[in-house]
């Protein structure tokens, strides 16, 4: 089975809206504050047209609607458990997301640039990247590499209320590495390689007594393999990422999707993942608020954790116009970690829903 890419011959219009709602905070760990968790509202929008004969526009805009409340600190409670300071106000805001994408398709492989910026009351980023693919033996196997960068400004809400710094700023820089194999006519392997930088401000400025150093360093090795089981009409998804930066967090995902055709207009997406990290080296479960630490933070996503997570997807296709439907629970837990570390209280389980759309002509 050779692969060859061709630029579009349609233009594509998709619309997404999303549904994001975090379950509250267990009366037990709440100290003071709304135990009112996040929900989230995202309108996604995607233009995917041809330009010219051997060239691929792409536009992708977003629009996120927040309110709900977040952990603010830590503390240790009488009881000898941890508590959670929310916090007290609900926080709205919004956030708009754009970029813009064009692809060039050679005989043997593809060049694409992209620019984006994303905004909201108290932050501005821009971002830009270029990417490169080549194939070869016959095209059985495909090279691809790119790196992308974007410069970030944070003005924190209420600075002179809570003391919060002003105005910080940080970068983030990207390299990847992948290698695509086709294995025969139904197998697929892939493995790539990611290394990001961030340097400059990344404390959260919105968490009391958060330190964090200046840089960051992520690795990330990620492996996919696909099959399409001919007796059946379907196709399995495998996919496993390891990760380790040099906060102390490692971690590993398991995902498997299976996508089950139902004729020739519809088809189901059933997926199961597993996630497990360690706690990074200056998590806290209580805040340190002697500031004789130098790094320090109660922020749960540092924390050792483990996340298991299902969802579904029922996609509909009639000609040009596709429907598609999207359900997923997530749950945390500590006993869920494959590292025997110090977790948060205030893990975040969610549900999420989706409804989409797409129109090509």
């Amino acid at each position: 089975m050779a692969r060859a890419d061709t630029p579009p011959t349609n233009t594509n219009i998709a619309y997404r809206v999303s549904s994001y709602e975090e379950d509250s905070l267990s009366e037990k760990y709440l100290l003071a504050g709304s135990a009112e968790r996040y929900d989230i509202t995202i309108h996604q929008f995607q233009l995917v047209t041809p330009v010219g004969d051997n060239y691929g526009l792409t536009l992708n805009s977003s629009v996120e609607s927040m309110s709900g409340a977040s952990p603010w600190y830590a503390v240790d409670a009488v009881d000898g458990e941890k508590s959670i300071v929310m916090s007290g106000a609900t926080i709205h805001e919004e956030r708009r997301d754009y970029n813009l994408g064009l692809r060039r398709y050679l005989d043997n492989g593809t060049v694409g640039v992209n620019i984006g910026t994303s905004r909201e009351n108290d932050y501005e980023a821009w971002s830009g990247g270029v990417d490169i693919e080549r194939h070869f033996n016959n095209d059985l196997t495909t090279l691809a590499s790119g790196v992308s960068y974007s410069s970030d400004d944070i003005n924190p809400s209420d600075a002179s209320l809570f003391n919060r710094v002003t105005d910080e700023s940080k970068s983030t820089a990207s390299l990847f590495f992948s290698v695509s194999q086709i294995i025969n006519q139904k197998s697929l392997f892939q493995s790539s390689l990611n290394i990001t930088s961030h340097d400059g401000f990344l404390t959260d400025p919105y968490k009391l007594q958060d330190r964090r150093p200046d840089s960051r360093i992520q690795l990330a090795w990620s492996n996919a393999y696909r099959h399409f089981i001919t007796d059946l009409d379907a196709a399995l998804h495998l996919d496993m990422r390891l990760y380790d930066d040099d906060f102390g967090v490692n971690s590993l995902t398991l995902e498997m999707r299976w996508y089950q055709n139902l004729g020739n207009n519809f088809q189901l997406i059933p997926r199961l993942r597993y996630y497990s990290q360690s706690a990074a080296d200056f998590f806290t479960p209580v805040n340190d608020f002697t500031g004789t630490q130098e790094f320090n933070s109660s922020d749960y996503r540092l924390s050792a954790y483990g996340a298991l997570s299902a969802g579904l997807q029922a996609r509909a296709i009639f000609d040009e116009i596709t429907v598609s439907f999207t359900l997923e629970r997530y749950i945390t837990a500590d006993s869920y970690s494959l590292f025997d570390e110090d977790s948060s209280p205030a893990l975040v389980d969610f549900t999420r829903m989706s409804l989409g759309f797409g129109y090509s002509f």
